[in-house]
């Protein structure tokens, strides 16, 4: 894919330096290029109607499902907004007696005193 890229790069360098070369000015070369190239209003009408009805209704069809698809992943993915009321305290487990690293009496490695 680079090396596509690289050659319309240097394509395009060396036929601008081309133009400067015969004198030739590149705006104005582009500007009259771009008036030759039709507007894309005059385009898509004459392009859909060469397409036929019933493909031009399964490409519809094809589009809207995909549309379709996307936004029902989307929501899908997002979380419903909670009705839950207790609180993060609430959700901690009961005391379940003394809690022998904070406690100052007893040494993990020798046992109680």
């Amino acid at each position: 894919m680079t090396v596509l890229l690289r050659a319309a790069l240097v394509i395009g360098v060396l036929s601008y330096f081309a133009m400067l070369r015969t004198g030739a000015d590149p705006a104005a070369e582009a500007r009259r290029l771009a008036g030759a190239v039709p507007s894309a209003q005059a385009v898509v009408p004459a392009a859909l109607e060469a397409v036929p009805p019933e493909t031009r209704e399964r490409a519809v069809r094809a589009v809207l499902a995909r549309g379709l698809m996307a936004e029902l992943s989307r929501r899908a993915a997002e979380a419903p907004p909670s009705n839950d009321t207790l609180q993060e305290t609430d959700r901690q487990p009961a005391w379940r007696g003394a809690d022998p690293e904070s406690d100052p009496q007893s040494d993990p490695r020798t046992g109680p005193r």
